[in-house]
């Protein structure tokens, strides 16, 4: 490829999918383009070189990737085209096999992208560029955000546990920590530059500092976070049951720029499903700590993660999921389908679920979710909550807004991208939440 001039830079779409790590990765590889003179484009539009930063969490996840990349060797033949991530790393041979793609990058030099792009040409058929896995620091990245208002930064990437069902930790490796002095230099870096909330992220972030040396925990990364920057407000991405401890919670007591927002797993609201899963709590522990954080902070959000068909899934045990759901306060609920990823224990274990079984299931959690999400809603309405302002509405002269607890809101005042207000829930109907902005 020429290098990108001033007068006709390059150009470069991505198209992201899957985790918060996936999207902080892409902001990564966003700002390094720009380094180097690329211009970003939408994925939709012309661009020299289109990126699918891949996912393959689920089977659906995967296939998405590679209708991406599909959509845009079809679209635009002549541009040089990429799968990178997880799903690139994990299944090569699968992604080889599209006519038309140009090149397969793994995980581990993702972002190494911007790098190689100098020597790259289009090479008649795709060639695969993997770094083997390896336990390598996470390196510092500090990327700001581009379209959206909000902030990514990974601190922690890999995995230790060994769900039954999930190729994670093959495609991202062991656990590995950002050092604290770098996590605070990059979030001062990142409140200098107008950032005004920041999700802290990671592939478990739970683990974050048990590999470093003295050893750092996610709790006191927290506390010196949430005091050095009172008017930056701070949002977890997923937490497993187990590392939600009671520390943390007084946390979000203690300080208002702890956005009152957990996503924790279930999974499964049966214990011998959860054990078949290789998940290290039961049902009952689960109860107990969702009814704590609900009583503790009451109008927290407070979202799971739940897998419908998974191989032993009988009427019975899917009752008690059901069961489960009834009795816990969550405000919304993530559901995926099981799929069987090769490489896995539970790819082979019998008593798979038919899939007309798993398809009526779904909608079964999805009529639960609905119920869950419009009765958080309504909770919260008439009191006031801190937001911020993504941007303008379809419907002029309004503003769409993030609230701390994770509702987004239809104000009718025209307020600054970016800017954090007080917002008052007022009315939910058809066209989704209301509220009025409090001076």
């Amino acid at each position: 490829m020429k290098k990108p001039g001033k007068s006709n830079p390059l150009k470069v779409a991505l198209y992201t999918l899957g985790c918060k790590v996936n999207q902080f990765e892409s902001a990564c590889l966003m700002e390094r383009f720009q380094a180097q003179g690329w211009e970003a484009v939408p994925f939709k539009e012309q661009a020299d070189l289109y990126i699918i930063n891949s996912c393959a969490v689920t089977a659906e996840a995967q296939r998405q990737s590679a209708q991406m990349v599909r959509q845009a060797v079809r679209n635009h033949p002549d541009s040089v085209v990429m799968a990178a991530g997880c799903a690139g790393q994990l299944f090569p041979e699968a992604f080889e096999k599209i006519p038309g793609l140009d090149y397969v990058i793994g995980t581990f030099n993702k972002l190494q992208i911007p790098d190689l792009t100098a020597t790259l040409q289009k090479p008649g058929r795709a060639r695969t560029i993997l770094l083997p896995k390896a336990d390598r620091p996470v390196e510092a990245h500090f990327p700001l955000p581009v379209e959206k208002t909000r902030a990514f930064l990974r601190i922690q990437d890999g995995c230790n546990a060994g769900c039954s069902y999930c190729l994670v930790p093959k495609a991202r490796g062991r656990s590995r920590s950002l050092p604290v002095d770098e996590v605070v230099s990059g979030v001062s870096f990142l409140c200098c530059q107008g950032v005004k909330e920041l999700v802290l992220s990671g592939i478990h972030l739970g683990q974050y500092g048990g590999d470093l040396c003295p050893a750092a925990d996610l709790v006191s990364l927290l506390e010196i976070l949430l005091e050095t920057h009172p008017r930056l407000h701070f949002r977890l991405s997923s937490l497993e049951p187990q590392e939600v401890s009671p520390a943390l919670l007084q946390l979000f007591k203690k300080f208002p720029n702890l956005c009152p927002h957990l996503h924790i797993p279930l999974q499964s609201g049966d214990d011998s499903i959860l054990q078949k899963m290789n998940r290290t709590y039961s049902t009952d522990f689960y109860r107990r700590l969702i009814q704590t954080i609900h009583q503790e902070i009451p109008f927290a959000a407070i979202g799971a993660d739940l897998i419908v068909g998974f191989p032993g899934e009988g009427e019975t045990q899917f009752q008690e999921t059901i069961r489960l759901l009834s009795e816990i306060p969550l405000s919304y609920l993530h559901i995926f389908p099981f799929s069987p990823r090769p490489g896995t224990p539970a790819a082979g274990f019998p008593d798979p679920v038919p899939d007309k079984v798993k398809k009526e299931r779904l909608q079964l959690i999805r009529a639960i979710d609905r119920q869950k999400r419009e009765a958080f809603i309504r909770r919260c309405l008439g009191r006031d909550f801190s937001a911020l302002c993504l941007q303008p509405a379809k419907k002029k002269g309004w503003t769409h807004a993030l609230t701390e607890n994770y509702l987004t809101v239809s104000i009718p005042d025209r307020l600054k991208k970016n800017e954090r207000v007080r917002v008052c829930l007022k009315s939910l109907d058809a066209d989704g939440l209301k509220g009025e902005y409090v001076p």
